[in-house]
This record gives structure tokens, C-alpha cells and sequence, in this order.
């Protein structure tokens, strides 16, 4: 079945279209996950897995919902001076609910975390043990996610653990690990090949 050039173009015309809605629009849900690699824990938290963990933010409407997951024998430490988890943003972030239990919001601001200097808002924990953390910060885009301020370095995440008999703070940077794509995207390069192949078979024709 031949396909004409110009139904091929507004084929990709309209895919194209559908892949930028689908990355620019908030209820889009695909997630963006960072890893914790940074060990600024006194004696070193490190017992041979890394990252130390992972985590994963969804634009879920006009909510962020994150999901913190350590890796490996790695736990929350209890909350006596630093906080189990902090992050922060450039704006004044909404309600934070659906806290795993266990865990609580720190109403003090801003949060200092040893390394990574200080955080907007900081979830602390009841007691050590657990792996994986959830929650969900009204009002919030993903765009809006802001370093730490005056760390060594500046992460966007920090979270206070115990591993290798050790005690303190490990970190995420400010890059992210993995960006899924939307299946669009996928479908729009797949329209490119096929553009790029009807051109080349004209071409070829032309100098026959």
C-alpha cells in the first residue's frame, strides 16, 4: 500500500502534537526518578550497594506524589537531630499528605541536613527501620523542585539512613537518572524513519 507524501507529513503533523501534550500537560503521570549517590555520612553509609536508593516523582495533576525507596539493607534512621527525608522547592509548596506511616512532616523551616546544607520542608521518622517512603505535596509542579542551599555539594534530596554500621545523610543531585518517555514520542520517531524512507525511495526513483 503506497502512502502519499503529504498524508505521511500530516500524520506526523499530528503525532508530533500529541507528544509535546503529552510531556508539557501536569496530568501527563510519568515519572522522573533520581538516585541517591552521595555519602556524607561520618564513617561512610556505603556497604557495597549503590545508589543508596531512589526517587521518584509523578506529576499526578496538579500534585506531585513522591515514592523514596532504599536500596539493598539500607533504612531510615530515626529522626534526633537530622530529618529521614528533605527536599524543597522555589515556591511554597501545599499540603503534604498521604505520609507512609511511621513518618511525619517537620514543622521547622528551613531543614539542615550535614553536607547538603539546608531544605525547605523535611519529613522526619518515628522510629529507625523501613525502606520506602510516600506522599503526596499539593499544588506543585515538578518544574519547581530546588536545590538545597549552601551544601557540598547542593542536591535536591537528601535523606538520613543506616548502613554499614553507620549513621548520616546521603543525597541526590539535581540530574535526573530516568526520564520516561511518552509512548508518543516513540510513535513520532517512527514517523520520522518512515519520512525519511518515502524520501529516499523518491530519490532514488528521480535518478533511475
Amino acid at each position: 500500500m503506497r502512502i502519499s507524501r503529504s498524508t505521511l507529513l500530516n500524520t506526523v503533523a499530528g503525532v508530533a502534537a500529541l507528544g509535546t501534550f503529552a510531556i508539557a500537560n501536569p496530568s501527563a503521570g510519568h515519572a522522573v526518578t533520581f538516585d541517591l549517590t552521595i555519602d556524607h555520612c561520618t564513617g561512610g553509609c556505603n556497604n557495597g550497594t549503590n545508589p543508596f536508593g531512589t526517587v521518584s516523582v509523578v506529576q499526578n495533576g496538579t500534585s506531585l506524589d513522591f515514592t523514596v525507596t532504599l536500596n539493598g539493607t539500607y533504612v531510615f534512621q530515626k529522626s534526633t537531630g537530622l530529618d529521614a527525608f528533605s527536599f524543597g522547592f522555589t515556591n511554597t509548596p501545599g499540603a503534604i499528605t498521604g505520609l507512609t506511616s511511621g513518618f511525619s512532616v517537620d514543622a521547622s523551616s528551613p531543614v539542615h541536613q550535614d553536607g547538603f546544607g539546608d531544605f525547605q520542608v523535611g519529613i522526619e521518622k518515628a522510629a529507625t527501620g523501613g525502606n520506602s517512603l510516600s506522599f503526596s505535596v499539593a499544588n506543585e509542579l515538578l518544574a519547581n523542585l530546588a536545590l538545597s542551599s549552601g551544601g557540598s555539594p547542593s542536591v535536591l534530596f537528601a535523606a538520613d539512613i543506616f548502613g554499614n554500621g553507620n549513621t548520616g545523610v546521603v543525597g541526590g543531585p539535581g540530574t535526573p537518572s530516568a526520564v520516561p518517555l511518552p509512548g508518543a514520542i516513540w510513535l513520532f520517531g517512527t514517523a520520522l524513519a518512515g519520512m525519511g524512507l518515502l524520501g529516499r525511495r523518491r530519490s532514488k526513483k528521480a535518478f533511475a
